[in-house]
């Protein structure tokens, strides 16, 4: 009996080779440091403020990892809101006073991290063009009642504003 091999066969180990040249080529790109990183900031809620976050930063994607650092049990939030031209912080302070939580539908919203309990951290990303822009929170529990309704949260000032660049 003969055995008739195809022309042009190429034994294994040319094959396994290139196999593995090819998957140490890919994870070397996948690892490599030519794209910049996404920038992160750990921004946390004490005493009704927002810390951790710089007054100005670079436009495109960033990683917000909120945390809530009260002492007593509440829940807070971080709205991520556009400022119109000419407004501040202020504005925003001025509204939940009057409004209450419904001010928050007056401003365009660029999204959220929602409903962080005491002692709990949430992460979300974010792409943000060149503007000025605010933090904000309006929930309206209490230290120590999380479930009470008192003023929103930006009416007591819980309000941070930076710039995009």
């Amino acid at each position: 009996m003969r055995v008739v091999r195809p022309i042009g066969r190429v034994g294994r180990g040319p094959i396994l080779a290139l196999a593995l040249i090819s998957v140490l080529v890919l994870i070397a790109t996948g690892c490599s440091k030519s794209s910049p990183e996404t920038p992160s900031y750990a921004v946390f809620v004490q005493k009704f403020r927002y810390h951790g976050m710089p007054s100005s930063i670079p436009s495109g994607n960033l990683i917000l990892n909120f945390s809530n650092r009260e002492s007593l049990p509440i829940t807070h939030e971080l709205i991520l809101l556009a400022l119109p031209s000419g407004q501040t912080k202020q504005n925003i302070i001025d509204d939940a006073k009057s409004k209450g939580p419904d001010a928050e539908g007056d401003y365009l919203s660029f999204g959220e991290i929602g409903e962080v309990d005491t002692g709990s951290t949430h992460a979300a990303v974010f792409d943000l063009p060149a503007g000025t822009y605010a933090f904000a929170c309006f929930e309206t529990g209490n230290l120590g009642a999380p479930d009470a309704k008192g003023k929103a949260h930006a009416a007591r000032g819980m309000v941070f504003q930076f710039t995009v660049t």
